[in-house]
């Protein structure tokens, strides 16, 4: 069944596959049987070489740092672990900072809510009544009428006493 030309071979399941003299049947269905890589095929067919006696190279060194550029690395790793430290650090302190003025408005409140208690205590003890007549009728107080305005005398004189002499102006 093997011919010269590469032919199709089957229909089937629509499988494509070509039958080939030298290497045999491949396609996407039939696969070389005992087909080994060509590096592989190499190196087995290649004669056991001695090892021979020369020295192992050394890989080449890589050029490394020299002290300037050391020098700069570390000063720009402080500077970045400075600035991240106090950074940290800030963001620390302004935690604190609101947790105090959250405490201290909690405290206000508290206070505020004590004074407004006390407060509404010293208006309710307070009777206006009782205000009342004790003014009229201990203190003989006289309720004012409206738009009637009660002047006095004031029995102390419009004169000013002068215990010292007044300071000229520099002008």
């Amino acid at each position: 069944m093997a011919d010269e030309s590469k032919r199709r071979v089957g229909d089937r399941y629509r499988q494509t596959t070509y039958v080939d003299n030298v290497n045999g049947i491949y396609g996407n269905t039939a696969r070389q049987l005992n087909a080994i890589p060509e590096r592989e095929r190499r190196e087995r067919d290649a004669p056991e070489r001695e090892h021979e006696k020369r020295p192992n190279r050394q890989p080449a060194s890589m050029p490394g740092l020299d002290g300037a550029s050391f020098a700069f690395m570390a000063l720009a790793l402080c500077i970045i672990m400075f600035t991240a430290f106090s950074y940290i650090h800030t963001q620390n302190n302004v935690r604190t900072m609101k947790k105090q003025i959250i405490t201290l408005q909690t405290e206000v409140e508290k206070q505020q809510e004590k004074n407004d208690i006390e407060y509404n205590k010293i208006l309710a003890s307070v009777d206006l009544a009782d205000i009342y007549k004790y003014a009229t009728e201990k203190l003989h107080m006289v309720m004012a009428n409206s738009n009637k305005v009660y002047t006095y005398k004031s029995k102390k004189g419009d004169m000013v006493k002068q215990h010292s002499d007044i300071p000229q102006s520099g002008d």
